[in-house]
């Protein structure tokens, strides 16, 4: 698969819009360091949040819901393409890279 190259803030503002319109409500926190790393947290109540976290330089990518400052869920490339189910959060099962198209949305 091609990669897709993009600048962390054109990622920052077209995820933040998405969210946006997806989570009219929640409260969106931006963090963003060094120019490199982006981690946005949409808080859905002060417990409950859902993070995507996106390392230029290492190319890690992750997306998880926390609730009590645990992951309850996520998907993220950490070595390798994986899915924490929701049933088992701990487990590291291997799955796909999501696709361009996915990518882009």
């Amino acid at each position: 698969m091609d990669s897709l190259v993009i600048s962390l803030d054109v990622l920052r503002d077209k995820l933040c819009s998405l969210f946006k319109k997806q989570f009219p409500v929640a409260e969106i926190s931006i963090n963003k360091r060094r120019s490199a790393i982006l981690e946005i947290r949409i808080f859905f109540t002060s417990e409950v949040f859902m993070e995507s976290y996106v390392n230029g330089i290492t190319g890690k990518k992750s997306f998880a819901l926390v609730e009590k400052g645990k992951r309850i869920w996520g998907y993220d490339n950490y070595r390798y393409w994986h899915h924490h189910p929701i049933e088992k959060p701990e487990n590291h099962i291997p799955y796909d890279e999501p696709s361009q198209f996915a990518q882009r949305a």
